[in-house]
């Protein structure tokens, strides 16, 4: 039961994520000690499923603390967003460092509860995972959302200007289109991170129903703390 790797020389069930059989010493894969950023980038395009297995097989998880601090800038933005439409217009008199650190917080907390939690409820249901893993997985599944900071809210920017974070106008009265466009890639790239989030648990455990509540129930907690994050922020 659960997501074993078979020996090929003595037929032992190892864990999906060692590298050298528990039984016979032999080796069960290459060694892969540290992540290439580049080559998983261009991996989670073309073969997620595939970037996502040298994520767990690397000794060394790279770029994880870097890639929680650009998402949780896409997300400071998102929390911004979702307050024009919660709060309406206002002033904010938190300091938008602060306003960083909170989500920043907010989103490291989440990813580390959230992989502990994974690998005590797996580890009950008979399906081996590295807390290290789940982390690395989760981080690395969110790159979407660093797309849609560095690409597409640039883009936004010099479009809309302030007006991008103002509900009178909307940027769709302003530029309908266009904004339905953006708006339209925005919830593109978030589907996307949701996918990888799902392939990244399905790497793990093999499992289909397994991998797509757990990754859902990410994205409904994620999201339920950007939000509660969002009236933090912006209310006070």
């Amino acid at each position: 039961m659960g997501n074993k790797l078979k020996c090929s020389a003595c037929g032992f069930d190892n864990n999906s994520y060692e590298r050298i059989c528990s039984s016979c010493k032999s080796y069960l894969r290459g060694r892969v000690v540290n992540i290439d950023l580049w080559s998983i980038l261009g991996s989670l395009i073309e073969n997620p499923f595939k970037a996502f297995q040298t994520i767990i097989y690397a000794e060394h998880k790279n770029f994880v603390f870097f890639l929680i601090l650009i998402v949780s800038l896409k997300y400071l933005i998102v929390a911004r967003l979702l307050a024009v439409f919660t709060v309406g217009e206002f002033i904010s008199t938190t300091n938008i460092f602060i306003s960083f650190l909170i989500i920043f917080s907010a989103l490291t907390l989440v990813i580390l509860v959230y992989s502990y939690m994974v690998k005590i409820i797996w580890n009950k249901f008979g399906f081996s995972t590295r807390y290290k893993d789940n982390m690395s997985l989760i981080t690395y599944s969110q790159i979407p959302i660093m797309f849609a900071l560095i690409i597409l809210f640039p883009l936004e920017i010099i479009i809309f200007g302030d007006y991008l974070f103002s509900s009178n106008p909307s940027p769709f009265q302003i530029k309908s289109i266009i904004a339905y466009i953006f708006f339209s890639i925005e919830i593109l790239l978030f589907l996307w991170s949701f996918f990888l989030s799902f392939a990244a648990f399905y790497v793990s455990s093999r499992n289909l129903t397994l991998s797509t509540t757990t990754a859902l129930a990410f994205i409904i907690i994620l999201s339920i703390i950007i939000i509660i994050s969002s009236k933090i922020i912006f209310t006070i």
